[in-house]
């Protein structure tokens, strides 16, 4: 293997970079005060996260073709490693302490699962898709990191994991009936679903339909969300100036709700900003998808894509009250290493692959 630190390309590097400045605006407006250790932990994932995309964009991508099905085990190792010794944190098993390293399982098996489908999907003709026995393989590929993740629980993980799968192969040109079977079957096994949901997951749909029911308890995160998108009108309130923000009426305001904290500040105009540089990113990422011709880089970048898209869907409907509250941070702004590495590593294997197509 071929290793040599390759220049990314400036266009998304840009986009990336003015949503990180975004992000430690708010940051140091939000936490500097209070814990002005965040600011500084930032700003090391940022600088660490920003190193292991000039890593992963210099690895050619048959690398990636080569250990994906190793890079999965080791990932399912991992998340069967949290069950067993796993840190609990606010009701949740989900992180991993290795040394001084603490990470989330769940977020490396969402690239992990990628690279999995892809190299699995890439090997199959289009006429053996049409057969469903070719398709077993990978639903075992989803469904067994999706069991260990549910019962962490990290729901918000799961769905993500569930709609990337669905994007990949519909890519891959599986027929439509075939997406819609599992959905009809989902329906049918909800109340056995709902009654496997912890009691915070029930409260977190049920607040979802109407939250002011209990507006001191289990719907205090939406609503307190909701009045500081609307507060901060066309302009803002301006950096420091956000009530729910500098009082600490909006929980994790710098993490899963930060989009509300740049409502606050900012505005509507501060929103559009942030909703136009992820639109111009993925659309950057969907035509190196569509140029490339190797099945697995083009399975690999749409898989990407389709997490990205579902990251800022989820985060921002699941803030604008329109979709339950899930642990889901918003891609280059909220805090969090684990993360943030992980979106920074994808999309390092966008620039690889785009600098193979200029090959």
């Amino acid at each position: 293997m071929k290793f040599k630190l390759s220049k990314p390309p400036l266009f998304p590097i840009t986009v990336i970079f003015v949503l990180f400045c975004i992000s430690l605006i708010e940051m140091y407006s939000l936490t500097y005060e209070h814990f002005p250790q965040k600011l500084f932990r930032h700003i090391a994932h940022i600088i660490a996260s920003s190193c292991i995309l000039m890593v992963s964009s210099s690895i050619p991508i048959n690398f990636f073709k080569r250990y994906a099905y190793k890079i999965y085990c080791i990932s399912l190792s991992l998340i069967c490693a949290v069950s067993l010794f796993g840190q609990t944190v606010m009701g949740a098993k989900r992180w991993l302490k290795v040394g001084l390293i603490t990470l989330q399982p769940s977020e490396i098996m969402r690239v992990a699962l990628i690279l999995a489908l892809a190299k699995y999907l890439s090997n199959i003709t289009l006429p053996d898709l049409k057969h469903t026995r070719y398709l077993i393989g990978s639903v075992i590929l989803l469904l067994v990191p999706t069991v260990f993740i549910i019962n962490q629980p990290d729901l918000g993980t799961a769905m993500l994991l569930i709609f990337v799968y669905v994007s990949i192969i519909f890519v891959a040109g599986v027929q439509i009936w075939k997406l819609v079977a599992p959905l009809l079957i989902l329906s049918i096994t909800a109340p056995l679903i709902w009654a496997s949901l912890h009691e915070y997951q029930k409260n977190r749909i049920l607040m979802f339909v109407n939250p002011e029911t209990d507006p001191n308890g289990a719907g205090y995160h939406i609503i307190q969300s909701k009045i500081a998108l609307g507060a901060g009108k066309v302009f803002g309130l301006g950096v420091f100036n956000g009530t729910q923000c500098q009082l600490d009426f909006l929980p994790e305001k710098h993490n899963d709700f930060i989009f509300s904290a740049i409502g606050e500040e900012f505005g509507f105009i501060g929103c559009v900003t942030v909703l136009a540089l992820y639109v111009l990113l993925l659309v950057y990422n969907y035509k190196v998808a569509i140029q490339t011709k190797d099945k697995f880089s083009k399975y690999t970048v749409f898989g990407i894509n389709a997490m990205l898209f579902f990251y800022i869907l989820i985060n921002i409907a699941m803030v604008c009250g329109l979709a339950p509250i899930v642990g889901v941070p918003l891609p280059y702004l909220s805090y969090g290493g684990t993360a943030l590495v992980i979106l920074m590593f994808c999309e390092g294997l966008i620039f690889s692959i785009k600098n193979y197509l200029n090959k």
